[in-house]
């Protein structure tokens, strides 16, 4: 029961301080509720993908830098991304209450943390308390902020349809960035061979500093959402 509650209280926490930053016209609660769900379920696209693709450390061809980073952004982040983008994109975006940029925040936040609550519970039956525990501090938050840069785009696109499509590919594309570049580093230190050359404090930074880089453009914006919204209030250009 505590590692269950431990695999599920972040992505339930995250869910929840993102939602209360939505001040104005928030969406429907049962909309974000079945985002969430569908988050989950949008594991199962990337798990196939990933079953089939195996594991680089067994495939020679894929067992070199190169190897790992084609398996970190295609394999993984890439499937992973665009198999909660395409919620978001047919789920979220069509809703006529999808009607600021925020809002595109909101619902990736929730696709985003139903995916990493499901993910979450695999690594903590598998591994553990302690995997459990340092996931909840960085996994699930790195999670969070590529889901908050999706967003983001995906609502300014929404809020400017002639650049629509440019934006849409951002929102897909810079969250595989920062995703495939935060596994990349982790997954090399899983290779002996690597971490001969590379120390693992090397590679660990590395995972660190693209987490903090996602976590800052994600928290910065959140601000520029809230306050671009605060000036069109102030200014009564918004009920």
């Amino acid at each position: 029961m505590l590692l269950l509650a431990l695999a599920i209280a972040p992505g339930l926490a995250i869910s929840l301080f993102i939602y209360s930053r939505d001040r104005f016209d928030r969406e429907p609660k049962r909309f974000l509720i079945l985002a969430f769900v569908l988050g989950m379920l949008a594991t199962i696209p990337p798990l196939i993908i990933q079953i089939l693709s195996g594991d680089p450390q067994r495939h020679s061809i894929l067992h070199s830098v190169l190897g790992y980073a084609f398996y970190s952004y295609v394999i993984v982040a890439l499937s992973e991304e665009a198999s909660k983008f395409l919620v978001l994109r047919f789920y979220a975006y069509p809703k006529q209450t999808f009607n600021e940029p925020f809002d595109g925040i909101v619902y990736a936040v929730m696709i985003g943390m139903g995916f990493a609550t499901i993910e979450n519970i695999e690594y903590v039956e598998r591994f553990g308390f302690r995997t459990g525990l340092v996931r909840f501090f960085l996994s699930v938050p790195a999670h969070a902020s590529f889901a908050v840069l999706m967003g983001y785009y995906v609502g300014m696109a929404k809020a400017n349809r002639p650049k629509s499509f440019l934006l849409m590919v951002k929102a897909l594309l810079v969250p595989v960035f920062f995703h495939g570049s935060f596994d990349f580093f982790i997954f090399l230190q899983k290779d002996q061979r690597i971490t001969d050359y590379l120390s693992e404090g090397l590679l660990s930074f590395g995972a660190f500093v693209t987490f903090y880089i996602a976590l800052r453009l994600a928290l910065r914006t959140i601000r520029l959402h809230q306050l671009n919204v605060m000036d069109k209030r102030n200014s009564g250009l918004v009920d």
